[in-house]
This record gives structure tokens, sequence and C-alpha cells, in this order.
């Protein structure tokens, strides 16, 4: 019903504000993120400095496999804030699912790690950053880092 209202209210009042942002909030919450790429751009238009909504723009993207815009939405966030473990957090992960398809794609594995360091470095006990290391450790064959990874999160799951 909040969703439709918003919607027909959108329709009818498009130069509001208000309307747009109360609507790819609704989205948001609905995990519609197909229908938040077309709005999100208008939406930065309005707040091009809004980490949050950079962020949500990155993930609605990546969801929808636009993964090279996804991208640029997650190093806007990087720009406006160096220390958002989200970001990190996503940007690694696609760098790591690069690597993992292509070992000599040196590009993604620097990126890859470097990305996913931060994440550990701004949340060192967060344990999927942990798990993503692991895997980027395990790939590029540094058995130390790796036993170093694994007995932290052995720690922080048993």
């Amino acid at each position: 019903m909040a969703l439709s209202t918003l919607e027909t209210g959108r329709t009818k009042f498009q130069e509001e504000k208000s309307l747009l942002f109360l609507l790819i909030d609704k989205y948001a919450k609905n995990k519609a993120y197909d229908a938040i790429v077309p709005l999100i751009g208008e939406a930065l238009k309005y707040e091009p400095e809004n980490v949050d909504l950079n962020y949500l723009a990155g993930y609605a993207n990546e969801n929808a496999n636009q993964v090279a815009i996804a991208k640029t939405y997650y190093e806007k966030v990087l720009q406006l804030d160096a220390n958002n473990y989200e970001s990190n957090l996503a940007l690694g992960l696609i760098y790591l699912k690069d690597f993992l398809s292509d070992t000599e794609n040196q590009e993604a594995q620097y990126n890859a790690q470097n990305h996913l360091l931060k994440a550990n470095e701004i949340k060192p006990y967060e344990i999927n950053a942990l798990k993503s290391l692991a895997m980027y450790y395990e790939k590029a064959g540094d058995a130390t880092q790796l036993d170093r990874v694994n007995m932290l999160l052995n720690q922080l799951t048993n």
C-alpha cells in the first residue's frame, strides 16, 4: 500500500525530492535493488556527497549485475570516507572474484589484497573480511598469512 502510494506520488510530483528519497528507502527495505538503479542517479544529484546513498548505488548496481558501475560508486564512497568498511569489503570481494577466476590478473590480485586488508584493518574481528582474506591467501599461496587468518577465525568462531 505505502509503496504504491509513493510510486503514484512520484509519478505526479517528479520534482519532489522527499518522495524520491522515500521511494528509494522503501525499495531498499524491500530489497528491490533493480528498482533503485534507475532512480539513484537522480537522488545523487541532490546529495552527491552522501556516503550512504553512494554505497546504496553501488550495492544496487552490483545486485543488478552491473559490477563496473558498482565499482565506481564504491570508489566514490572511499573518496568521501577512506575508512568505510562496507565499500572496502565490497570492492575487495569484487576483485577477489576476478582474481579467483584468473590468477594471472595482477591488478585484481593487488586490489583484492588492498581492499580486504583495509576492511580488516577497520574491523579486525569481522568474520566476512577474515574469510575473504583466507580465500585470498589460499589462492595467492601465502601459507603464513593463511595460517594467521585461519587461527584468528578459529578463535572467533569457537
